[in-house]
């Protein structure tokens, strides 16, 4: 008698373990599958294992802003995608809020060279961007491109005074403070760095 019960508990287990959702690898249909893109901004991820959230992680390998990806697979909230020169990379879509992942796909794989938006940015702002790095004077638009979108869960607006990044209790949160289109400060932690 107690066979069966055994095989009933063993069998749910089973079936629960394989209801993963969607991150366990369910594709959906996507136009993006198959296609090559630029990416919008620098990211980073771990090359001992290329697995990253939308929280932006602030350190590992570099993925430069422009690199041509394609995208691989997409499920309901995950996507795979290959950057020129990486390995494939797994991102799966944590922190949305309520940003559809389909228009964080937008944002993140684009079809026209985000270079083309420092034509008339001066070099040292050029550089910093480059090395993912944010400072004060730095426009909105060069914030993305240095560090990426910020999870839609911490910064509901991109038109928001402040974008905050990472994951609440992590080291590598910061937050960045705008006065109008304008970068004031950048926050890490307790240090605060004002422009001047």
């Amino acid at each position: 008698m107690r066979r069966p019960s055994l095989l009933l508990a063993l069998g749910v287990a089973v079936g629960l373990a394989g209801c993963g959702g969607a991150r366990s690898g369910r594709p959906v249909p996507s136009s993006r599958v198959g296609q090559v893109f630029f990416l919008c901004c620098n990211l980073r991820y771990d090359p001992r294992r290329p697995e990253i959230t939308d929280t932006i992680a602030a350190q590992g390998t570099l993925v430069p802003f422009a690199t041509r990806v394609e995208v691989q697979k997409v499920t309901r909230d995950s996507v795979v995608f290959t950057p020129a020169g990486h390995p494939a990379i797994t991102l799966d879509y944590e922190h949305g809020g309520r940003v559809p992942f389909d228009t964080f796909l937008s944002r993140l794989f684009v079809t026209e060279d985000p270079r083309l938006k420092l034509k008339k940015v001066p070099a040292r702002q050029v550089k910093q961007v480059e090395k993912a790095t944010i400072a004060p004077g730095m426009s909105r638009d060069q914030v993305l491109l240095a560090v990426g979108y910020p999870p839609a869960d911490r910064t509901p607006a991109l038109e928001a005074a402040t974008w905050v990044y990472g994951d609440g209790g992590s080291s590598d949160a910061f937050v960045v403070y705008f006065d109008g289109d304008r970068v004031s400060s950048v926050q890490r932690g307790t240090t605060r760095r004002r422009a001047n």
